[in-house]
């Protein structure tokens, strides 16, 4: 993973938020003693929040934002279930292999725009042309 285009054109925060992501898995041995394999528990249910990463790594939000959509769009991670702070749940992120696929200019999953409006922020009108 280390040395594929996907991993080598990572820029800012992305790759040293993949090595965290990639720390947070879980491992159990699986099969008979002498043949046992590590098997990942958690490949499909990460989760890391903007807060974990300012208060334990110093990380902005827009920083931490831009990372994760640098490791969505070259196939690193894909969004499970997306959370949000006025859902009052997070974001649970699984590990994907589809960086092995990646090449200049391919995107493999955005973001989902956050559709919700707040305060007073008005939504530009349609004008209509009766």
């Amino acid at each position: 993973m280390m040395q594929s285009q996907a991993f080598i054109n990572l820029k800012g925060f992305a790759p040293q938020l993949l090595i965290l992501i990639l720390a947070k898995r879980y491992f159990r041995l699986q099969g008979k003693k002498g043949k046992q394999k590590r098997i990942c528990t958690n490949h499909d249910s990460i989760n890391f929040t903007y807060i974990e990463a300012n208060k334990d790594y110093g990380v902005t939000q827009p920083r931490f934002t831009r990372a994760i959509d640098e490791l969505l769009a070259k196939g690193f991670i894909s969004v499970k279930h997306q959370g949000g702070t006025y859902k009052q749940d997070k974001t649970i992120y699984s590990l994907s292999e589809k960086w092995r696929l990646w090449h200049t200019d391919t995107v493999f999953e955005k973001r989902a725009k956050d559709e919700l409006h707040r305060g007073f922020r008005n939504r530009k009108k349609q004008k209509s042309h009766t």
